[in-house]
């Protein structure tokens, strides 16, 4: 009798023990999930700012060289990107779907700023989904500037920006390749707080996706020159890897 009494006490005391250590780990991982939510809203405080000046100054361009229609058509698109950002400045995630409408908002903003000195193009492999695809909000808006900035508006011709997504074993990779003057040439020419500013963007915008995908996909974010056929810089290509949460959920 007593053997069983000792046993008894020893099964519910290693229930007991399994059960601690169990809503341990539970709290230790919800304070590290609300840890990287805190962190990541604080990312997204400070990028927004950036943005926001380079919109401003966009619009103060039109005003200071008197071409009012412009200026009203820039606001216009800046009043309606401003509302969409900020009602999902409180969501981890948007759709692929949300995602772009923003970023062809500011895409198209930047056109008209530059008079159309370069054209973008989005795409998508055939079986890729937007509005079944989750992603950190406005995760893309820094890279395009960063590609516009600082490689675009300082080439030779017409500038190309073009935007893949393809999905690969429920990781979402985004190619973002320009037609500018590369890496080297772009940290050379990097004077204007505009311009470092681009550059800052895209380092907490990185940052912001590790912290999305922590430890599913490794590198995250990957900057490379694009050559041509003769070894020459032809432009700067960005890869993305954003882990597909939803297809988990």
């Amino acid at each position: 009798m007593l053997v069983f009494v000792i046993l008894g006490i020893v099964l519910l005391s290693g229930a007991v023990l399994a059960v601690v250590i169990l809503r341990h780990k539970n709290e230790k991982l919800h304070l590290r999930q609300r840890a990287d939510e805190l962190k990541m809203q604080a990312l997204r405080a400070q990028m927004n700012p950036h943005f926001i000046f380079n919109c401003l100054s966009s619009i103060n361009h039109f005003i200071l060289n008197e071409e009012g229609d412009k200026a009203s058509e820039y606001l216009t698109r800046f009043s309606r990107l401003i509302r969409t950002v900020l009602q999902n400045a409180g969501k981890m995630t948007v759709t692929l779907e949300e995602e772009l409408s923003m970023l062809r908002l500011y895409l198209n903003m930047e056109q008209l700023r530059f008079k159309e000195v370069f054209d973008y193009t989005i795409g998508f492999d055939g079986d890729l989904h937007p509005s079944m695809v989750y992603v950190p909000s406005f995760i893309l808006q820094p890279f395009c500037e960063n590609a516009i900035w600082h490689g675009l508006l300082h080439k030779d011709g017409k500038g190309i920006l073009n935007i893949h997504f393809a999905m690969r074993n429920d990781i979402l990779v985004c190619t973002i390749r320009d037609n500018g003057i590369g890496r080297q040439r772009a940290e050379a020419l990097k004077t204007s707080p505009v311009e470092k500013g681009a550059s800052f963007g895209n380092r907490l915008s990185a940052e912001r996706l590790s912290i999305f995908n922590g430890e599913h996909t490794g590198t995250s974010f990957v900057m490379e020159d694009v050559k041509d056929a003769e070894g020459q810089v032809a432009g700067t290509v960005v890869t993305l890897k954003i882990y597909n949460k939803q297809a988990h959920d």
